[in-house]
This record gives C-alpha cells, structure tokens and sequence, in this order.
C-alpha cells in the first residue's frame, strides 16, 4: 500500500515527523540536529534525578518519538525506519540530559538495539557518567526455547516507560530504577496476532521482519481468539501470585478504533473469568510496524511493589 510520506520525495518523513510533533507541543518538547538520528526530549529538566532515555527504530506509532514526556522518557533517539539508532548520538543525548544521578536506557532486545546501547552504555562509563540498560524482552514467540532474556521485545516497553518514569521521579537512585526496571520486565508479556486475508486464519506470533507465525488458529469471534491468547499468556504468568493484572491492546495499522477495544474487553473478561483482578485497561495505536489486521496484546503483573508505580499515564495522543 502507497504510504503519502514516501510520495514526498526528497525529504525525511522521520525528521518531519519529530518536527511535527515539535509543532504540537513547542513549549514542552525539543530537538537536537543531527545527521544520525531524530531526536525528541524535554526542553527542560530540573528535577534532581535519574533520567531515563528511550531508543530504538522511528516511526512506528508514539514509539519512540512520542513517548516522551511527563510521566514518560526525558528524552528519545530514533533509528530510521526497522533501523536501530546510532550509538553516539544514544551516548550524547544521555550525556546532555545527565544531571549527575544517571540515566536508564530503555530499548527493545533487538540485536541491533543491544550492540548500540551497549557501545553507548561504554562511552558513557569511559566518561563517568552512570548508566544502566533495560532490554525489554515481552515478546512471547520470539526466540522459541530459549530463556525470556533472549526474546524481542513489543509493545511491554510501555510499561517499562512509565514505571521507570514514576521511579526515577520517586528519588531512587539508578540502581533502584534499574532494578524496578528489570523487575517490571520479568513480569509483561506480549503476544501478536494478525489475520490472514488469504488463508482465513488468525496467526498467533509473527514477527514484524517477516518471522513466520508460531501458531496459526481458525478465525472465530474475539471471545475465541482472545481466550487462546490469554491463555498462551498465563502459561507464563501463573508463576506469579494472582495480584492485578493491567493490559494494553494494541491495534496493527489495519484493526480498526472499535475492533481494538472490543478486543480489549474480551481480553478484561477472559482474565477476570480466571481470577485475576484487572487494573488500567487501555487500546490504541501504539505500535504500528505490522501491515496486518490484527494486534499485540501486552500484559503486565504487579505485586505490591510494582503496583504504586503503575498510574495512568497520557504521552503524545495516547495513554498507557
């Protein structure tokens, strides 16, 4: 399908779109030019704290462009299109938004990702400055057979955002925001489903660089689908005491406003019927990588830690 950004021939459709929502918000948000990278942060930061830098590939809903602000990251580098972001400007816009207490970054656990914030993570140290990495790893198939650290991650990075955020704002040092971090990490699970157009069927885990699907299912209602999801979700979330659920449906490009949150009240219902409380229930297009009808349902598990850094939280048109 024929994107109108690519028939604008000439120009960068990611550059422009940092500067469109520089537009939105001119007085909270600012840029820093470069040949690189596209940059979104705070244009002022004074509180005394850890600060927290997301990263991965632009473009793709509020992610990673968007999720900057109260509540969200201090501050986002961008990668073009699928592409992780350039290591030095990683290293430099942590440097710049450093005040001393350190700062968290935050990306998907893409080999891509890895190598460029573990290079950013050793220019930072060689110039003193403390630094920690949280690779978020929610993606349920991928990385089939291996330990949870090996896998990609989805849209739980929102999750991770958030809670970060609230820590950092807490006062805890970046170990504790590191931890905090890790600990909300262990706990999100994520799983894609889209519908195929020629087969008919839902697929259940594909990957959004062509990875073909882990299961494939009938199509059926979304009560149907949604309990086999659940259900592929608890089978790794039943090791956790049955505190509070929260879940975030994610829309693909092609699932429409009303399909998401019919879907987001099945998911409610589904994890109710099995016990579970269900806390901050949200829909929305938050990561738009996948051409497909279909979404990614990420689910996080609190316990009482966790929990009082788990509030509602509005970024850039949308809430997690």
């Amino acid at each position: 399908m024929k994107k109108l950004v690519y028939v604008n021939k000439g120009r960068d459709p990611l550059k422009e779109t940092v500067e469109g929502i520089l537009d939105s918000r001119p007085d909270s948000l600012t840029t820093v030019e470069n040949e690189y990278s596209h940059i979104c942060m705070k244009a002022e930061l004074p509180e005394n704290r850890v600060r927290v830098l997301v990263n991965g590939g632009g473009g793709r809903g509020p992610f990673f462009e968007g999720c900057v602000g109260d509540g969200l990251a201090d501050a986002a580098v961008s990668g073009d299109f699928n592409c992780a972001p350039n290591a030095y400007m990683i290293y430099q816009i942590a440097k710049q938004i450093d005040c001393g207490k350190g700062v968290l970054l935050v990306t998907n656990n893409f080999m891509g990702d890895y190598l460029n914030n573990d290079m950013a993570k050793e220019l930072l140290e060689a110039d003193g400055i403390p630094v920690e990495v949280c690779y978020v790893s929610d993606d349920i198939y991928s990385a089939r057979g291996e330990e949870k650290e090996a896998r990609g991650g989805l849209c739980g990075i929102g999750f991770i955002l958030k809670i970060s955020a609230a820590a950092a704002k807490s006062g805890s040092d970046l170990q504790e925001v590191y931890r905090i971090a890790e600990k909300a990490n262990s706990r999100i699970r994520s799983l894609a489903f889209c519908y195929n157009e020629d087969t008919g069927n839902i697929e259940l885990g594909n990957g959004f660089s062509g990875e073909a699907p882990a299961e494939i299912i009938e199509l059926a209602d979304a009560d149907k689908v949604t309990e086999k999801i659940v259900g592929v979700i608890l089978g790794e979330l039943e090791i956790y005491e049955k505190k509070k659920i929260h879940i975030m449906m994610n829309r693909m490009l092609y699932m429409s406003y009303a399909e998401g949150y019919i879907m987001l009240h099945a998911a409610k219902r589904e994890f109710e019927k099995r016990g579970y409380k269900t806390g901050i229930c949200t829909a929305g297009l938050y990561f738009d990588a996948f051409d497909y009808n279909g979404g990614i349902l990420s689910v996080l598990i609190t316990d009482d830690e966790l929990e009082q850094y788990v509030n509602p939280v509005n970024g850039f048109d949308f809430t997690i």
